[in-house]
């Protein structure tokens, strides 16, 4: 799956399909994930009809199993759901 995911989005169509999503998106996201927020947020804040962004402090790639944010995504993600 990521290795589709991962060609449209070098061609710019994970983008373009986005933009047929209707559904509210919310991105929860790790200000230490080695992916910089900024290049998800921005092109997803463009292309998505209606979209959040959550920045979690001290928190990496994998916010369910890191100490410091654990909780505080289970929480936003039973918010959320």
């Amino acid at each position: 799956m990521w290795e589709e995911a991962s060609e449209l989005r070098s061609c710019g169509k994970l983008l373009e399909l986005g933009k047929e999503i209707c559904c509210p998106v919310v991105a929860i996201h790790g200000d230490y994930d080695p992916h910089p927020f900024e290049g998800v947020k921005e092109p997803l804040f463009r292309n998505l009809k209606d979209f959040r962004f959550i920045l979690l402090e001290k928190c990496g790639h994998r916010p369910w199993i890191e100490r410091e944010a654990k909780e505080r995504f289970y929480s936003l993600l039973r918010n959320e759901i």
